[in-house]
């Protein structure tokens, strides 16, 4: 039996899983969100699994009248007593060009052998969790043996690989990076963990700045660049919470202990700062330098799709030329720069102001 097939198949047989699901546990509650102006629907099959997916999304709660784009099924083993069947992958493991076989999974999810197919498919081996989108009836899946185990980086960032598969249908995709800016447009700050993106990011929330990402930022190259928040959360280092204070107060006291971060969850507390989409002027590609003062100075082009595609491929499941493409055309739409990011916090939103400003002058 081809791919297709067989992942149409386990499709339906995990779906109808999830209807047992709601039968057999609490009553199934559904909410409903908005994302590039149409309306999500995530259903669970009980109220105990909401805590682990709903905290990043509330700032996109949606509750008007009207029938949803998407609807994500949610659900695990643990709350709702129900065994999810073996994967049929199982058996189909590839062979390398040397002959050795090679593991189901790669490092960012893809199932190998069923990455290409009509219904799409990824399992986090690492979280446990399996994600599956059928594009034809805008249904998509999400299970997990038990929410409570979940890392922080999934509860952070909720069914991301589901919402990028629907939203790069309409010419978006995640990109690694964070976004904060004024009233004059954002900046996206790219490149890999460990850059300073979220410690820019956050420094700029107590500046006053607007907030849409801090880890994932969905971003549209066309017509206009544009970065749309998802997630209105954080993971921050445990000592530096400490250096940013102002942010004690959207500490996350549920969780995974064994997760090495600190979640935010940035709403309702910063409501006012988190906005919901805005242009996009410039990408700039922190740099932690350990000295008291930030600087910025010019980037080239080729450093700029580097530091957008490369993380970028090495995180999404599924992500191939077309998201690379997005990501070109990103790049060499925007101008791009260093941030050389010190030890005083309060230069760099200082100077990420001065930027956008002087971009809008630009543009004006």
């Amino acid at each position: 039996m081809e791919t297709n097939a067989i992942l149409e198949s386990y499709f339906r047989s995990v779906w109808k899983i999830f209807i047992g699901s709601q039968q057999s546990s609490d009553k199934a509650v559904t909410r409903r969100f908005s994302l590039l102006g149409q309306i999500l629907e995530v259903v669970f099959s009980n109220k105990q699994l909401m805590p682990y997916i709903t905290p990043a999304l509330e700032h996109l709660a949606d509750t008007t009248a009207g029938n949803s784009k998407l609807t994500v099924c949610v659900w695990d083993d643990v709350t709702t007593c129900s065994v999810m069947p073996p994967p049929p992958w199982i058996g189909h493991a590839l062979k390398d060009h040397r002959g050795h076989i090679e593991g189901l999974y790669t490092n960012r999810g893809d199932i190998r052998g069923f990455n290409q197919n009509r219904i799409k498919a990824a399992y986090n081996w690492s979280a446990g969790s399996l994600s599956m989108y059928d594009p034809d009836q805008q249904i998509a899946l999400y299970w997990t043996r038990d929410a409570r185990t979940l890392p922080a980086y999934e509860t952070s960032a909720p069914l991301r690989s589901i919402l990028n598969w629907w939203a790069e249908e309409r010419g978006c995709h995640f990109a690694h990076g964070a976004a904060v800016g004024t009233v004059h447009g954002v900046v996206l700050l790219a490149g890999k963990g460990g850059s300073g993106k979220s410690t820019a990011a956050l420094a700029a929330l107590n500046h006053g700045l607007s907030y849409i990402s801090d880890d994932y930022c969905l971003v549209a190259p066309e017509p206009t660049p544009t970065a749309h928040c998802v997630f209105s959360s954080a993971k921050v280092d445990p000592g530096s919470v400490s250096r940013l204070d102002h942010l004690a107060k959207a500490c996350s006291t549920a969780g995974n202990p064994d997760d090495e971060k600190t979640v935010l969850f940035l709403y309702p507390h910063f409501a006012g700062q988190i906005s919901r989409n805005q242009p996009l002027r410039a990408i700039l590609l922190p740099r932690i330098t350990g000295k008291p003062d930030s600087a910025l100075s010019p980037a080239s082009r080729a450093e700029c799709i580097k530091a957008l595609t490369v993380s970028m491929m090495c995180q999404f499941p599924g992500a191939g030329k077309k998201a690379a493409d997005m990501m070109i055309r990103l790049a060499d739409a925007l101008p791009c720069y260093t941030l050389d990011f010190g030890t005083d916090l309060t230069q760099a939103p200082d100077i990420i102001s001065s930027l956008l400003k002087q971009k809008e002058s630009t543009h004006s």
